[in-house]
């Protein structure tokens, strides 16, 4: 006869025990903060919030984190910076004692407006109309909720004589959602039982609300078996820009062609879980001074989290911000110090002064016998020459001409230039009279012609399906301008 086997012992982190409070809490501050509450989105915030909580807190303190943190996975989504004058204020805890001497404080308006106001984030106008009592009634109900709390903190210790309105505002609004006594059986809870409870405790208030509205299904609430906790690492470079050469965070983001997320002004986050390509372009940029090597300096760290459509979830962003400060300017972790710009070429001045004396006097005796150049030849001249990484196209075109350069990544192409006039490529010019480009990738095209090519983005996208990308391209190219010069070169 088999013995019986008894269930293995619950699992003490708070990312079990406090899996269905702490999702309640994120799906309703995403509400909040006026984001719908899709899967995918609910998941990211709430990895990003169990990234941050260390298994042993208990779930009033995980759930009362985990707002501040979802506020903050959405201003980093938004690609702000989270609005908080008082950040310091989210580690202190709360005490049981504060919520109940509020509690025992309450009239019916002091209790609607704590409730109301600071719970459901109403505002005071709102109240006015509903509850139908003056603004001035309700200004007072506000004012004695602040002096209650201001007193009971007092009374524990804590410096907050001098704390503004809004500073205690924040407080009683983390004091409204506070919930640190267990709660009854959520089925119990639906099926209408345990009403004087479920009055005075948020947390079962919000989970009724979110439950019947389908905000939340049931199954949102249960923990993965043995996967409540998320377990990836994520390998992250940060850069941090100088003043002087921020302008080019914008370029060197795109060009990593790897998840990437700008924090403020002058910071970059990198994947970099293969940091081959990046330190290959790391070099190039610095070398051709985009930026310049005193303009930059980087950090690698490795840390829970992973990277979503959301951005980086977990405490890494953070980590690295500080970090990255610590570094001395022109020097990346794995790459040591950064190489300095390359020197300029010769100037050639001198000599094609010469060159264009004697073609002109050459020009003189040939003109009436030269053949004009037949249709789809414009005198492009390139060359082609592999190097760190991509392909350096040197090229040479009439000044009136306009030039497309389109490179090939991952089997994909890309319009690196699409000129719209003769002066667009004057970036590209070396001083001598042509022109040169590094592009990552295995290969690029060059087009030479004399209007700009219509409808580039289609065929390029088009060109995408073809066994040679490239080389696609270029026909497609000739075909709609039959005048146009094209040349591709690859590695």
């Amino acid at each position: 006869m088999a013995l019986p086997v008894s269930p293995g012992p619950r699992s003490a982190d708070v990312a079990v025990t406090g899996y269905a409070a702490i999702t309640v809490r994120v799906a309703w501050t995403l509400l909040c903060e006026g984001i719908r509450v899709r899967p995918a989105v609910l998941r990211d915030a709430r990895d990003h919030v169990l990234y941050h909580l260390e298994p042993g807190i208990s779930p009033a303190q995980a759930e009362d984190r985990a707002e501040r943190l979802t506020r903050h996975f959405v201003a980093r989504a938004r690609r702000q910076r989270l609005d908080d004058p008082w950040p310091t204020d989210a580690a202190m805890p709360l005490s049981p004692r504060w919520r109940r001497t509020l509690e025992h404080s309450l009239t019916p308006l002091t209790m609607a407006v704590f409730r109301q106001h600071y719970g459901d984030a109403r505002a005071l106008d709102d109240l006015e109309r509903t509850l139908q009592v003056d603004r001035v009634a309700l200004e007072g109900a506000r004012g004695g909720l602040r002096e209650v709390v201001r007193q009971a903190a007092c009374a524990d210790g804590l410096p907050v004589d001098d704390w503004p309105p809004e500073r205690l505002d924040g407080l009683l609004r983390r004091l409204a959602a506070f919930a640190p006594d267990p709660c009854p059986p959520r089925p119990e809870v639906l099926d209408g039982q345990h009403r004087a409870h479920v009055i005075g405790c948020a947390r079962c208030t919000r989970t009724m609300r979110l439950l019947k509205t389908n905000v939340l299904q049931e199954a949102d609430l249960q923990p993965p078996l043995g996967r409540a906790r998320p377990s990836h690492h994520a390998t992250v470079l940060a850069l941090h820009f100088h003043p002087d050469g921020r302008h080019h965070r914008r370029t060197l983001g795109r060009e990593a062609d790897v998840p990437r997320m700008p924090i403020g002004e002058d910071l970059l986050l990198l994947d970099y879980s293969e940091p081959e390509p990046v330190d290959e372009l790391l070099t190039l940029a610095t070398e051709v001074s985009a930026p310049a090597r005193d303009h930059l300096r980087g950090v690698v760290l490795c840390a829970p989290g992973r990277w979503s459509r959301h951005g980086l979830l977990g405490p890494l962003a953070e980590e690295a911000e500080h970090a990255v400060r610590s570094r001395p300017w022109g020097t990346v972790d794995a790459l040591g110090e950064l190489p300095g710009a390359l020197p300029e070429p010769p100037s050639a001045r001198r000599l094609w002064l010469g060159v264009a004396v004697l073609a002109a006097l050459a020009a003189l005796s040939v003109r009436a016998a030269w053949p004009a150049p037949p249709p789809g030849e414009t005198g492009l001249a390139v060359e082609f020459s592999p190097g760190r990484g991509g392909m350096w196209s040197d090229f040479d075109v009439p000044e009136s001409d306009l030039v497309t350069l389109v490179r090939e990544s991952d089997g994909h192409l890309k319009v690196v230039l699409r000129s719209t006039s003769p002066a667009d490529k004057a970036a590209l010019a070396t001083g001598d009279g042509s022109y040169r480009l590094h592009t990552m990738g295995p290969g690029v095209l060059v087009a030479a012609t004399r209007s700009p090519l219509p409808a580039l983005a289609p065929m390029a996208a088009a060109a995408d399906a073809a066994p040679d990308p490239l080389q696609d391209l270029a026909e497609r190219i000739r075909q709609a301008d039959p005048r146009a010069e094209v040349q591709t070169g690859h590695r």
